[in-house]
Parts: structure tokens; C-alpha cells; sequence
């Protein structure tokens, strides 16, 4: 095919609750693409993997503008998004005539001056190429899918599953969109809203309701009645004035589309009481359940309102707080980050003993400090590990300087930067293995299952402090629209009208 097809992305998750802005070095620390020619080797963003993947086999020429992500975390500098936008666009006039465009995106987005980065990208893009010129866009399952961004792009594709394990996927089934745009037969793309959000820790892809929501609309996929669809669960830690969780669906005809549509939000309505989750687990609840086990296998205690994949800050101690009168009994993993520790650490050097306050290092007014005394310093590394995955496997992750502390039979793991807690190797790297401790501390929502279910006795989502809390009510929004379930409650009529942007 002698097309041309312009591939770029920008993906960062945002917590409205962190008080750390994130600024351009961290995107730098996943190593920006810059533009220009096809890249010759995988970039950051798997999505965009997975775009040019399917591109390049379909024949199509490839032009990039630049292709950059961060980890989640506090709203986006503002002058990161014109970083991305200026590199790209002069990209894009550099590559000349472009038949089509796909961008990789998370979606959940918000910097310091925008709450919708992704829209604000789409809309300038749009403004660049004109209204001829299809868009297609991949995003998390986890996006805030806003009316501005399906007025400008024409196709939207997000991850299926969570945990997430089909983001590569994602990025080839967006690509595929496009493709079919260009030979003359793209479908139709319909968005429905629904007025709710539910916290991340509370629902999975793999079971219960949401699960049975899933395989419907795949069978409807595979039976040929629809092109593509996503369920959206947003990502509930956005204090945005537009929020709500979306049913995307792309089909040949536009009617059969909006069918489907208003039929799979309505079911997703229906069980919006179950994707709250199973009621939370108190810490000494889980430390009864460690002290207990006899399995040889250990407690996990999810610690997702602290989990920096969900943008929070990682720096709360409320559980190392909870441990420490077990310090002699209980052989426990657990996490925290806090630069003054570290530096502290450094100073001493391995083998000594010495008391540490730790945590509420970022965000004071989320949790408080914890001292800890006569711990030993065990070990100091670089802080750069390999994820085990598995759909990240390999990866390259840096959390900074960190050190092993250990009180007792605890053993604390200090960074100097929050990142991919729920990844086995996130200890293991460090001299830590969780299958030799009773309890173990995951500071992750639901996408560390894929890599601890299989060794653990039991898996406890948890009551803790942080900026990604499980408890959304007590969190302090004060730009949410209203109705939005839970906060209010909904019913039928307040889900969307099934409707075409483009």
C-alpha cells in the first residue's frame, strides 16, 4: 500500500491527589524516542509497539514524532505536553502529505493547566492534519475517554484486560482501525458515558462480573456483529470537572453500533455495586492472618491506596508501623520510599545500626512518619532492576539509590523514587524473596495478581493511607461532576445517549 502513516505517543497516569508535579526528567528517565524514521529497535510504549509492528507487516511507510512515557504519578508539567507537541508536529510537517495518524496514550491524564492532556493533544493534532486525515488513538483501559477526545480522533482502542496484559495487542488492534480506514473500510466508533467511577483495587478482567461484561462483547467481536470495543473503567483518582467511565464500540453500521453500546453500559451499570469491591481488610487484620498461616506461603497485604502505578506516592510507613511489635516474629517485606533515609544510609554504610524515621517523606498530610530503631543497614544498590512481568518482562526500571534496612525480621526496602512495586523483581533484585516471608507488602492495585497469585497464601486488599484511597468518599474532590456514583446515586437515565463524534 503507498500510504503513509505518522505514529506518535505521549502516556503518563495522573493522580489529582499527588502534590509532586511530573516533570519531562522523568519521562527522560524511560528514554524519549525522538521522531524522525522508524525507530530500528522497541520503544517505551508497548501500544506503540504494537502499532508499528502492524504497520511495517502491512507495507505502509512510517514517519514518527516523538514517542515518550512516564510512570504514574502527580499531574504532568505543563511544559512537558508543549515538549511533546512541539517535537511532534515538527515531525509531522517534516514528513509532508500523511494518509493517516495513530497515537499511543494512557488517557488518565491531567497536567497544570489542562484536565484533559489527552483531548488537548488530539484536538492539536486534529488542528495540524485537518478533518480528512483519520486518527486513531490506543489508550488504558483506565482512560477518561472525554467528549473532545472522540471529536477528534476517529477511532479509540484501549486495553481489554485487567491486569493489563494486552497493551501491545492494543496498540495493533488501533493500527488496525486505521489500516482499515485507508482501504476504504473503517467502521463506525459510538461512545456511551456512565456518571460512576470505582476504585482500581475493586474489579478485574479475570472474574466476576466484569469478566462475564468482557467475554460478551468479545464474543460479539469474534462473531463478526461489531469491529472493536472497550469498557473503560476510569481511573477514579482524577479531581476533574468530566469523569465518568465510557463503552467505546466500532462498527460497520453506525446503528448496530449504538445498540451495542447502550446495551453494554447498562450491564456495566448494573454491577457498578460489585466493582467497588469486597469489603477492605483492617492491617492488623492481615498481620492476624500472617501470624496464623501455616502454609508456607505468604499474606500478601495490598497496600493500593499507596501504589504508585495508580499515582500515588509510595512514601506512607502506616504498615511498617503496624509490623514493627512483630519485629522478632514475623518475617515481613515491606516498602517505603524516602530520600532522606537513603541519604542517611549512604552515610553510614553497610553493617550499621541505627534509628531511621521513615515515610510521609512527599505527601505529609497523607500519612505520617514512622521511627524505626536499631535497624541495620543490609545492603545499597543503584536502584535499576529488570521486570519479571510478565507482560512487561524485561523492562528496564530505575528507582534510584535504595537500600535494604532490616529490624528484627523485617526487612525494609527504601528508594529513592516509587516504581513498579507490584513487580516480583521489585524485591527480588534487592535480596528480597517474598516466598521465604510470612507477609508481604504490595504497594499495587491489580496488575501485581498476574505475578503473585501463583505463590501466595492469600491475597488481602487492605484499608491504608495514600493518594490512590480505596475508600473514594473520603477523598477530598471538590471538581467532580454530580450525579457521580458513589458519591451520588444513579440510575438508567443518567447513562449517555449512544452517540457519533465524527
Amino acid at each position: 500500500m503507498n500510504k503513509t502513516v505518522f505514529v506518535c505517543g505521549f502516556s503518563q497516569e495522573s493522580n489529582s491527589f499527588n502534590p509532586t508535579l511530573t516533570e519531562l526528567e522523568v519521562f527522560r528517565g524511560y528514554e524519549i524516542f525522538e521522531g524522525g524514521e522508524a525507530p530500528e529497535k522497541p520503544v517505551c510504549l508497548p501500544d506503540a509497539n504494537g502499532m508499528l509492528e502492524f504497520l511495517k507487516e502491512a507495507g505502509v511507510e512510517i514517519k514518527c514524532g516523538v514517542i515518550m512515557r512516564a510512570g504514574s504519578g502527580g499531574p504532568v508539567n505543563h511544559d512537558t505536553v508543549d515538549y511533546f507537541l512541539s517535537h511532534t508536529l515538527l515531525h509531522l510537517q517534516r514528513a509532508g502529505k500523511v494518509d493517516g495518524i495513530t497515537v499511543a496514550m494512557h488517557g488518565a491524564t491531567v497536567s497544570d493547566k489542562t484536565e484533559d492532556v489527552c483531548g488537548f493533544i488530539l484536538e492539536e493534532l486534529r488542528k495540524a492534519v485537518g478533518e480528512e486525515v483519520p486518527i486513531s488513538a490506543s489508550f488504558d483501559l483506565h482512560a477518561n475517554i472525554t467528549d473532545k477526545v472522540v471529536k477528534n480522533a476517529d477511532y479509540v482502542s484501549g486495553f481489554q484486560a485487567y491486569p493489563h496484559l494486552d497493551q501491545k495487542e492494543t496498540g495493533i488492534r488501533a493500527a488496525k482501525r486505521l489500516y482499515e480506514r485507508l482501504l476504504g473500510d473503517g467502521g463506525k466508533l459510538v461512545k456511551v458515558s456512565i456518571p460512576m467511577i470505582a476504585p482500581a483495587h475493586g474489579y478485574t478482567t479475570t472474574k466476576g462480573a466484569l469478566n462475564q461484561l468482557v467475554n460478551r462483547a468479545k464474543a460479539l467481536v469474534q462473531s463478526g456483529e461489531i469491529l472493536d470495543y472497550t469498557i473503560f473503567e476510569v481511573q477514579p483518582w482524577l479531581n476533574v470537572s468530566d469523569l465518568q467511565t465510557t463503552v467505546i464500540v466500532i462498527a460497520k453500521d453506525e446503528e448496530k453500533a449504538k445498540a451495542v453500546a447502550a446495551d453494554l453500559a447498562a450491564e456495566n451499570f448494573a454491577i457498578c455495586q460489585e466493582l467497588l469491591g469486597e469489603e477492605l481488610f483492617t492491617i492488623e487484620q492481615v498481620i492476624d492472618k500472617a501470624l496464623k498461616n501455616k502454609s508456607g506461603k505468604p499474606v500478601v497485604l495490598v497496600d493500593s491506596a499507596d501504589s504508585p502505578n495508580a499515582g500515588a506516592n509510595a512514601d506512607s510507613a502506616a504498615v511498617i508501623e503496624k509490623v514493627l511489635p512483630y519485629r522478632d516474629v514475623l518475617k515481613c517485606a515491606v516498602a517505603v520510599t524516602d530520600v532522606a533515609a537513603v541519604e542517611k544510609v549512604e552515610r553510614l554504610g553497610v553493617g550499621a545500626v541505627d534509628d531511621f524515621e521513615l515515610g510521609a517523606s512527599i505527601a505529609p498530610k497523607l500519612s505520617s512518619p514512622v521511627l524505626v530503631k536499631n535497624a541495620k543497614v543490609i545492603s545499597i544498590h543503584e536502584g535499576t532492576f529488570y521486570l519479571y512481568g510478565p507482560q512487561t518482562k524485561g523492562l528496564k526500571c530505575s528507582l534510584g539509590k535504595t537500600v535494604v534496612l532490616k529490624a528484627g525480621k523485617i526487612l525494609i526496602h527504601v528508594s529513592s523514587c516509587g516504581k513498579a512495586e507490584g513487580d516480583l523483581n521489585f524485591y527480588r533484585s534487592f535480596g528480597i524473596e517474598p516466598t521465604e516471608c510470612d507477609l508481604v507488602q504490595v504497594k499495587a492495585c491489580t496488575s501485581f495478581r498476574a505475578g503473585y497469585e501463583p505463590l501466595a497464601a492469600e491475597i488481602c486488599n487492605t484499608d491504608t493511607p495514600g493518594a490512590a484511597g480505596t475508600d473514594l468518599l473520603k477523598l477530598p474532590f471538590d471538581k467532580r461532576p454530580k450525579p457521580l456514583y458513589p458519591f451520588e446515586e444513579i440510575g438508567e437515565t443518567d447513562i449517555s445517549e449512544a452517540k457519533s463524534f465524527r
